[in-house]
């Protein structure tokens, strides 16, 4: 990603409200500590259960979450997500990338896959696919 295109997709980050579910502590902060790094608010949380009381107090722009998560796993989680804020971005980190796991995702309308492994210049990528997404459908 050039310069100025990670510039600006900082810059339009910082304007949005994001939201990270992933129970691996560290993970969850390495991402919070990066995106704070580059000016953007990034709320994190472990559960899905917690995520889902978030998303009903607040709306978010975009949200990030593990697919893999103790109790409700994240797609059951975005299925709660698409059920009563359908316009939020929605992003599925997964080391269990299979037909299955894709399947159950596109039908709760992930727009993203990241999959673990992966690189801040991974996030960066998909997360400016999305964006560009986003604008193309406005």
């Amino acid at each position: 990603m050039a310069v100025d295109e990670r510039t600006t997709l900082f810059e339009t980050l910082q304007k949005m409200r994001l939201l990270l579910v992933e129970d691996d502590a560290l993970l969850r902060d390495s991402l919070r500590l990066f995106f704070e790094s580059e000016g953007c608010r990034l709320e994190t949380l472990e559960t899905a259960e917690e995520a889902v009381k978030a998303v009903r107090r607040r709306e978010y722009d975009i949200v990030i979450t593990d697919y893999r998560l103790p109790g409700m796993d994240g797609l059951q989680f975005l299925r709660e997500l698409q059920a009563f804020r359908p316009g939020t971005m929605r992003v599925l980190l997964t080391a269990y990338m299979d037909e299955d796991v894709l399947a159950d995702a596109f039908r709760v309308g992930v727009h993203e896959f990241i999959e673990k492994p992966f690189s801040s210049v991974d996030i960066e990528e998909a997360l400016a696919r999305l964006i560009a997404k986003r604008a193309t459908v406005m």
